[in-house]
């Protein structure tokens, strides 16, 4: 069975020469891989694409990051703004 390609919920998010996209649910069970499972693709040397598994947070992780986040909220959006 193939994934659903028309997913809405699909998010892609930019990183510098990087691409963070999250991985439809039906793909994940499919492939044998957690839920909220994401790959990374990044650009490299100008001729090739290089992708990457990227396993969900645990919840420590996650609770660390989110209130990392909610402490420096306004330097965040300063540096998405000027695009660091």
């Amino acid at each position: 069975m193939m994934a659903n390609i028309l997913e809405k919920t699909q998010q892609i998010n930019v990183v510098g020469k990087s691409w963070v996209i999250d991985l439809p649910d039906d793909f994940t069970a499919e492939n044998d891989l957690e839920k909220d499972t994401k790959v990374l693709l990044t650009f490299k040397e100008n001729e090739k694409v290089e992708a990457e598994i990227l396993p969900p947070l645990s919840e420590k992780l996650k609770n660390i990051s989110e209130k990392i986040l909610k402490k420096r909220r306004n330097l965040y959006e300063e540096l998405r703004r000027i695009g660091d």
